[in-house]
């Protein structure tokens, strides 16, 4: 589809109500035709160049980056990519606002990363409500994990634009497979099929571990920080928030403890007791994960599977395992309460040496064209676009992406979680995934970091 083609759509769209809605004030004299967010027409700012932070190697965030040639064509700004290893994502960009010499026009960071940034930023409700008419009417545009990232003070600093959620996948020529399917029943006494319950999970994975055929029945991304997130998805999609009304943890509670012991071991027994997982799961990330799962080795995988989504369709990327089927991964309450979400978003900071030409870098992100273009590797934080990339029509994302982002959380709730807490939650987890510590030390242990770091920056009094 060309360029010019998704323009007429996305206006085509935005006049009908679908995922668009008309901007504040003058956007057919003031703005370009077919944009929305809408870009000022007339090139205001041509001249300017933007320095934009992003993470090197970054599959879904690659074709943004190729079709930045139609923003700087449109809006005569110029855009200079600082590609940034992973890890240094946080660390780098903070160091650079913090010295306030206006090295970047854009923060670019994780929603776990949020609260350290606050302070350098500038707001953006006036952009909001000059876009959108309202705040109210930007929140509604986007999905609800928007509202985790919002300031204590009750402003927006940020504008997403990536979402995701980790999903399981499945070997469709296993489940589908007549004799497996009876073989199934007879054990279990109901029907193969991608499992809804945890329960399920179990029966499938013990079933489908073959040692003699180097088959494991689930392959997961439960190393280290992949992991902890994994942990936190399953504890956050049983009903609990890490924080309570009061900002103490919600481990501390009886029902919050034991749901929190549960995942883990869940988690921890399914490799070192029941061995239905792969011993490297333990330190896996999800492009191993995917990896070990295309080789044959497992009957279901687990992780930012939404990711490879597109390259495990591609035929022959498949040979050794079929067709691929997604799923939702169950909740440990039974009925899904909304997980973990991967959520990236962009700031300006104070600093920023052209701070309304980063704006409409940031605006044009967020049009359908290039988030159609970036959704193989992630779902748009926009809603209707979300549900039209994967469930109707579909096709692009499959539809348990959509499922599992709908209610998905910002787990941190607070600024200050996204700091010490987590690097004590991610060192305890990955004692707990070796099998060093018990379930029960973890939670008393992260629960104990959780109180410390909330008294001192005075939320628990």
């Amino acid at each position: 589809m060309s360029y010019k083609t998704l323009l007429a759509r996305t206006a085509a769209a935005a006049v009908l109500g679908l995922s668009m809605i008309a901007p504040a004030t003058g956007w057919a004299e003031e703005f370009i035709e077919g944009t929305f967010p809408p870009l000022k027409a007339g090139k205001p700012y041509a001249g300017a160049t933007i320095n934009v932070p992003t993470q090197k190697g970054w599959a879904s965030f690659a074709p943004a980056v190729e079709l930045t040639k139609n923003f700087e064509e449109m809006t005569g700004i110029k855009v200079q990519y600082d590609m940034i290893p992973g890890s240094d994502i946080p660390s780098k960009q903070l160091l650079a606002v913090s010295q306030n010499t206006g090295t970047y026009d854009i923060v670019t960071q994780h929603a776990t990363s949020f609260g350290s940034f606050f302070r350098f930023l500038t707001p953006m409700t006036e952009r909001i409500e000059g876009v959108w008419g309202s705040v109210d009417k930007f929140e509604d545009w986007v999905f609800p994990a928007q509202k985790g990232v919002k300031n204590t003070d009750g402003q927006h600093y940020f504008m997403p634009f990536h979402a995701n959620a980790q999903i399981g996948y499945y070997r469709k020529d296993l489940f589908e497979n007549a004799e497996e399917q009876a073989a199934f029943k007879a054990k279990y006494g109901y029907d193969l099929a991608p499992p809804t319950t945890i329960q399920q999970v179990k029966d499938i994975a013990a079933f489908f571990t073959r040692p003699d055929k180097n088959l494991y029945g689930l392959t997961t991304n439960w190393g280290g920080g992949q992991g902890y997130a994994a942990f936190l998805g399953y504890y956050s999609d049983a009903g609990f928030d890490l924080l309570g009304a009061d900002y103490k943890p919600t481990m501390k509670t009886p029902e919050g403890r034991q749901a929190a012991i549960d995942v883990l071991n869940f988690m921890q027994g399914s490799i070192h007791k029941d061995k239905i997982v792969n011993p490297d799961s333990a330190n896996f990330q999800t492009g191993q994960v995917s990896d070990f799962f295309l080789s044959g080795s497992s009957a279901m995988a687990y992780g930012w599977l939404s990711d490879y989504w597109s390259f495990m369709q591609k035929p022959e990327n498949i040979k050794q395992v079929g067709p691929v089927g997604a799923f939702r991964f169950p909740s440990f309450a039974g009925e899904p309460k909304g997980g973990y979400s991967s959520w990236w978003m962009m700031g300006i900071p104070k600093d920023s040496k052209n701070p309304d030409a980063a704006w409409e870098y940031i605006k044009w992100i967020l049009n359908e064209h290039p988030q159609i273009e970036m959704a193989a590797g992630q779902l748009p934080p926009i809603k209707d676009l979300a549900y039209r990339t994967a469930v109707e029509p579909g096709g692009i994302n499959p539809r348990a992406l959509y499922d599992a982002f709908v209610e998905a959380k910002i787990t941190t709730q607070v600024p200050e979680m996204s700091q010490q807490p987590r690097t004590k939650g991610v060192e305890l987890y990955t004692e707990v995934i070796a099998n060093k510590i018990t379930p029960e030390q973890f939670v008393d242990g992260y629960v104990a970091e959780i109180e410390k770091t909330l008294t001192a920056a005075g939320y628990i009094k």
